[in-house]
């Protein structure tokens, strides 16, 4: 049994189905203890993820084909999850009569993984985080930047001085996932930051501290993967 080895390989996967002519998905999570057994079940009923040259030939006799994606939470979860995600083709095949199958429509946001989803722009699917989780981040910005003096956490390291909390927030921006419509939405939410120091913080005080530009999401392969054995998972 596999699983994929973390959420950013997950998410380009589904993006992968969703621009490559999968327009259908079921999705769930369970323990990753039932896992093993769904994956079985799937695999058995809907011949998930053969060989590309066997699904090329299925869909041209015009067949639906599936792909199985899975991604565990984090080791420290308990349970620890998998979340998953079935993507389907058009076609003719018991899937289609047997599923609830939700579709990827360009014109709507498809929520997968907590505060982020995915949607078509009408230039071609990405992921960006949810308005909530915008929203959140916005005000955390302004509440960081119009605390009172004796409420801001200022330290110093052999840079000078900085405020910890904004450094804290800049540097979660920046671990964020770099997908195309991703980087827009932090560069949108650190020059909002720059704007509210500017506007609500003293000149002369602690100023945010200059990065690097969000790293792009390189090509992940399937092929590190995570082997799931009497429910513990290891990397091979």
């Amino acid at each position: 049994m596999s699983i994929l080895p973390d959420s950013l390989t997950y998410m380009q996967r589904v993006q992968d189905a969703a621009r490559l002519g999968y327009p259908w998905y079921v999705t769930g999570e369970l323990s990753l203890e039932k896992w093993p057994s769904l994956e079985i079940k799937l695999t058995e009923l809907y011949d998930c993820n053969l060989p590309k040259s066997s699904r090329s030939k299925r869909r041209s006799s015009g067949e639906a084909v599936t792909l199985l994606y899975a991604v565990a939470g984090p080791p420290d979860q308990s349970p620890r999850m998998v979340r998953w995600l079935m993507a389907v083709t058009d076609g003719k095949g018991r899937v289609h009569a047997r599923e609830k199958l939700l579709r990827f429509d360009a014109q709507e946001r498809c929520s997968f993984i907590g505060r982020y989803e995915l949607v078509h722009d009408g230039v071609g699917w990405s992921w960006r985080m949810n308005r909530k989780r915008v929203e959140a981040l916005r005000e955390r910005i302004h509440e960081i930047s119009a605390a009172p003096p004796e409420h801001r956490q200022i330290r110093r390291d052999a840079r000078g001085e900085f405020d910890a909390e904004i450094e804290a927030l800049m540097d979660e921006l920046y671990r964020a996932p770099g997908f195309r419509l991703m980087r827009r939405q932090i560069g949108k939410l650190v020059g909002f930051a720059h704007g509210e120091w500017r506007r609500l913080r003293p000149e002369g005080g602690p100023q945010i501290r200059p990065r690097t530009f969000l790293a792009y999401v390189t090509r992940r392969p399937n092929s590190v993967k995570l082997r799931l054995d009497a429910g513990e998972a290891r990397e091979t």
